[in-house]
């Protein structure tokens, strides 16, 4: 791996593109430096003030990265094509967040988990409460369900996946994984595990 040589701001997109894909980690540090204003101004219009900018933008250039190849020159430009990894990349990241969310919000219901009130300034402590609920669910199933019932229920609330969609993944019918995901909930409300950790 070329780690060495430097770039100049002379050297093209084109050059420079062609440089990482031998691998040259001096060429994705000019490729950073020229384009991540604009790839984070890209990321901010679409995830306003998320504190997951700086994550998706590390994720376009790590994409770069692995993908460098499937560049071409004469589809468009480089920048064009950064733009479109950049509004991509967090296209996906909003739609899991707000799958996650959705789906967070039915387990609490579905297994009477109260809520806390938020106050002004709150994303942080939401963020917080986001990843103590996902643990707490992670717990709850590994302690609780049978490991077919515990993957159900995951793909519904992890990732935020329709009954429809699971029973597609898992080749099963879609009754099996309805039943699956209404026997888990069922006995994770019932679980002394929730009831310690909710109190």
């Amino acid at each position: 791996m070329n780690t060495c040589s430097t770039f100049s701001s002379q050297v093209s997109d084109t050059d420079l593109i062609a440089a990482i894909v031998n691998h040259s980690e001096a060429a994705l540090d000019e490729l950073y430096r020229r384009h991540s204003p604009l790839l984070r101004n890209v990321i901010v219009r679409i995830m306003c003030n998320d504190a997951e900018i700086d994550d998706v933008l590390q994720d376009v250039f790590i994409q770069v990265w692995k993908q460098a190849e499937q560049f071409s020159p004469e589809k468009g430009s480089l920048k064009a094509w950064l733009i479109t990894l950049a509004r991509r990349r967090s296209l996906d990241r909003v739609r899991q967040r707000s799958a996650y969310q959705r789906a967070t919000n039915r387990f609490e219901v579905e297994v009477n988990i109260p809520r806390p009130q938020w106050g002004e300034n709150s994303s942080v402590d939401r963020e917080v409460h986001h990843r103590e609920m996902e643990a707490l669910l992670e717990r709850l199933i590994k302690s609780n369900l049978p490991e077919e019932q515990g993957e159900a229920v995951r793909l519904s609330y992890f990732q935020g996946l329709s009954q429809r969609q699971i029973a597609a993944r898992l080749s099963l019918p879609i009754g099996t994984v309805k039943t699956r995901i209404e026997l888990g909930v069922r006995k994770l409300s019932r679980s002394s595990l929730f009831g310690r950790v909710a109190a």
